[in-house]
């Protein structure tokens, strides 16, 4: 399976559609005609950086499309890159996506579309089928969300069947993330941003600030099925909306889509349904409504092998990282690994001296700084050369950013002046930025590690 070549085409604004919490949406079209959504991802206002909410939704989207796309899942149709300055993404980054005339579930529901009582049985169960199908995907590929809500659920109805039916589509990314395993969990504030999702929705272990994971999404999903069958939920802080959601579902009358409901709202973690054990329950049966097949994404054949083999035919994607760091060390550990046994190259000891500095833990950013400056090289000759480029650094800062779950101040970097971080004594935010970008346009817009 291949996520595509993104074909980079410019598109002009139309209407303005909404805030998300990284950007403005607007209706564009190409110049075929076609109409489409825009994402607009604002700038950090402090730095004029990209957000890591940002990056970490391209990324995966990234991956997350053509022949690796789910149709529960918003596809991301194309990039429209910084710096360009069109007449709708004011120089920042945007991403092109279908556009969802009939709006997010909240609004549905809000709006009587999902029809209460027996009416509107049929359309809650198939809003829950193609809910948890895409939850059931990402979790088989050991993707965590992270911020399911009806806010980020589009509806639609597709052309070619009962006109009827409405698919769901899970939008809004900015909190996703891969993570190690099936049964990997999170340490409690483990987000790389401010906070996890919106309290209504958030589920208990993650109010209480335990180590949560998979589970957590299931939670949220019977969040927003339970919705659908009572109206809206609106609380704005955790206890209050924990102790609505208990209230609620105790009150729902015996049916299969109220087993559903309190499967996927059970407290505790280990007996909550998983979205593949929801699926095979007789709800979905009565409906017609099978179990989708599991699909696992290869990350290394994603992208098109045009774009990562060299004039020899050789995969660039290997040769780009440290043959150390093809080993297993440790597990997670940090690593440490004497370099006295090793043949590692001048610039992979310095890589590993700069993360050091900036104390990270995990294996992955050394390995990413490695491969950012690979394919850095073709657009900075100097850049091992730390006293007159900036590249070298921002690739080490870059790959921290993402991979870290510690997220580095580039504001204290940058005003630090090699007192703490003596590597970085002349750091500059703005040479950072432009790098930044560089970067995530050189990888093809996924800073993961294709190997």
């Amino acid at each position: 399976m291949t996520s595509g070549t993104l074909p980079l085409q410019a598109y002009h604004r139309a209407q303005s559609l909404g805030e998300g919490t990284y950007g403005s949406v607007v209706c564009v079209y190409n110049d075929a005609g076609e109409e489409m959504a825009l994402k607009v991802f604002e700038a950090d206002e402090d730095h004029d950086t990209m957000e890591l909410g940002t990056l970490r939704e391209v990324s995966i989207l990234r991956i997350l499309r053509f022949t690796n796309a789910h149709p529960n899942i918003v596809h991301l149709i194309d990039i429209q890159e910084a710096g360009e300055e069109g007449d709708c993404g004011n120089g920042n980054l945007c991403m092109a996506m279908p556009l969802y005339k009939m709006g997010d579930l909240k609004g549905a529901v809000k709006r009587g579309i999902i029809a209460p009582g027996a009416a509107g049985r049929k359309q809650r169960v198939e809003i829950a089928h193609g809910l948890l199908s895409a939850v059931a995907f990402l979790h088989d590929n050991h993707i965590i969300h992270r911020d399911i809500k009806s806010d980020n659920v589009m509806i639609t109805m597709p052309d070619d069947v009962d006109e009827t039916m409405i698919v769901p589509v899970l939008i809004d990314f900015s909190l996703a993330k891969f993570i190690s395993g099936s049964n990997a969990i999170l340490p409690p504030g483990a987000t790389h941003t401010g906070s996890i999702g919106t309290p209504t929705y958030t589920a208990p272990e993650v109010v209480a600030r335990e180590n949560y994971g998979l589970p957590s999404d299931l939670w949220s999903v019977g969040v927003v099925l339970l919705e659908t069958l009572i109206g809206e939920l609106n609380v704005d802080r955790d206890k209050a909306a924990a102790r609505l959601i208990e209230e609620k579902k105790e009150s729902l009358a015996d049916s299969p889509f109220a087993t559903l409901v309190r499967g996927l709202l059970e407290k505790d973690v280990d007996k909550r349904l998983t979205a593949r054990e929801a699926l095979a329950l007789p709800v979905f049966e009565k409906f017609g409504l099978t179990i989708p097949p599991v699909r696992i994404i290869d990350i290394d054949s994603a992208f098109s092998p045009d774009d990562d083999v060299d004039d020899d035919g050789n995969n660039t994607w290997k040769s780009n990282i440290p043959a150390n760091a093809l080993k297993p060390i440790n597990g997670n550990k940090r690593m440490k690994m004497s370099l006295k046994h090793q043949k590692v190259s001048p610039r992979e000891k310095l890589i590993r001296k700069l993360c050091n500095e900036l104390e990270c833990k995990n294996p992955k950013t050394e390995i990413a700084a490695a491969v950012f400056a690979k394919k850095m090289e073709q657009l900075d000759d100097e850049l091992d050369d730390i006293k007159n480029s900036q590249t070298l650094l921002d690739c080490v800062v870059l790959a921290c950013r993402f991979y870290e779950e510690e997220l580095i101040s580039l504001q204290e970097l940058e005003d630090d002046d090699g007192g703490y971080f003596t590597s970085f004594k002349h750091f500059d935010i703005e040479t950072y930025r432009d790098n930044e970008t560089a970067i995530f346009s050189i990888m093809d817009y996924s800073l993961y590690l294709r190997n």
